[in-house]
């Protein structure tokens, strides 16, 4: 439980779980981040990509992430320093291209197995690799090669969990309350929409025209 300050609307606090947190949870609880400087965060423009790119950037790191040519804007305005289209360009050729070949040193994957699978090759030595919609098939890397470290993020396992964890998300929702209220973070409130328009809302947001959240209000 979060107590909301003021200057943030309940919207704005009602846009912030579950991406939020979960983007807390892979950026500030996952990564060794004294030991990170350049970050993949893929889909930039989604709910966890996008704060997580805000999170990653505010640490003081080197954002790069994927995205729609038409959500470029909007994911720089987020804070990204590179963003690749996903649809047109190898992500891991830019990715070597814009490190020298060094790779980054931690990737969010926010997609798929899949996409996980494909994104270690693009992770330097000792780097790591936060999976929240799969874990990568570690088979595809070489023992004794890149020495990736795996982290997954399920913040829904939060209710197997004990006191301290729960009380953790409390902590993570007082964070992300007091960015907001210090207009350091945005919580990318596209619109409010009304109880009988959510699942014209849902429909939006199954085919992708929605960069940003959605909240419902009661009207």
């Amino acid at each position: 439980m979060s107590r909301i300050p003021s200057g943030v609307s309940f919207a704005e606090a009602a846009a912030l779980p579950t991406a939020g947190y979960t983007a807390y949870q892979a950026v500030h609880r996952k990564l060794p981040l004294d030991r990170v400087n350049s970050l993949l965060i893929h889909a930039g423009a989604g709910g966890v990509g996008g704060f997580a790119v805000q999170l990653a950037k505010m640490a003081g790191k080197t954002v790069y992430t994927t995205a729609s040519e038409h959500n470029h804007e909007y994911v720089r305005s987020l804070g990204a320093d590179g963003v690749i289209d996903y649809r047109q360009e190898d992500v891991h050729t830019k990715i070597m291209e814009w490190t020298e070949g060094r790779g980054v040193d931690a990737v969010i994957d926010t997609v798929s197995r899949d996409n996980a699978t494909a994104s270690l090759d693009s992770i330097a030595y000792m780097g790591h690799i936060v999976y929240i919609a799969g874990a990568p098939d570690f088979t595809k890397v070489k023992p004794f090669t890149s020495v990736v470290s795996y982290h997954e993020v399920a913040l829904a396992a939060n209710h197997k969990a004990g006191r301290e964890a729960r009380k953790d998300l409390g902590m993570m929702g007082d964070a992300m309350l007091r960015f907001v209220a210090d207009k350091k973070l945005s919580p990318m409130l596209k619109d409010t929409v009304a109880m009988e328009e959510v699942p014209a809302a849902l429909e939006r947001l199954s085919e992708r025209h929605v960069n940003g959240k959605l909240v419902a209000v009661w009207k």
